[in-house]
């Protein structure tokens, strides 16, 4: 049997995160459920650094047999207040989920990038894959299908 995943889209604050999420979707932000290579996903958009109780709340909740594959988006912060992401991480790897992570390595249209030290937390947990491009929404979209569709 094939394990249950989420794959995350990663970035801090305005990153580009839930943008990427809608381009995959074709721009529409309602969509909660899509199909990619015939295999079906949850879209969950709010990140922990959007609604972090939210987003906690859910993550440790979720059940693998009734959301086998998820989408979300994920801050990389591990520290001070967030050190309930390793956390969350952590119990979806203990429900048998796979985790896989698509980095935003730099936010768009700016000079901030995701610290080394995030990264290597990340890989702690699962397969990372670090953009290094800098690319409109639809494009992110496209390009995050084909990771998606690169781990199935």
């Amino acid at each position: 049997m094939t394990k249950s995943k989420v794959v995350f889209v990663v970035g801090h604050s305005n990153w580009g995160k839930s943008q990427t999420l809608r381009a995959l979707t074709n721009d529409n932000y309602r969509v909660r459920r899509t199909s990619i290579s015939g295999v079906e996903y949850f879209v969950r958009r709010m990140s922990n650094d959007d609604l972090p109780e939210s987003f906690i709340d859910w993550m440790v909740t979720v059940n693998p047999e009734r959301w086998p594959n998820i989408l979300a988006a994920l801050c990389p912060d591990f520290e001070a207040s967030e050190k309930q992401t390793a956390t969350v991480l952590q119990v979806l790897k203990d429900k048998v989920y796979k985790l896989f992570f698509w980095v935003l390595h730099k936010k768009f249209g700016s000079n901030e990038f995701i610290k080394p030290s995030e990264i290597s937390n990340l890989r702690a947990f699962g397969k990372v894959e670090v953009i290094e491009d800098e690319w409109e929404a639809p494009v992110r979209g496209k390009k995050f299908k084909d990771f998606i569709t690169s781990i199935q």
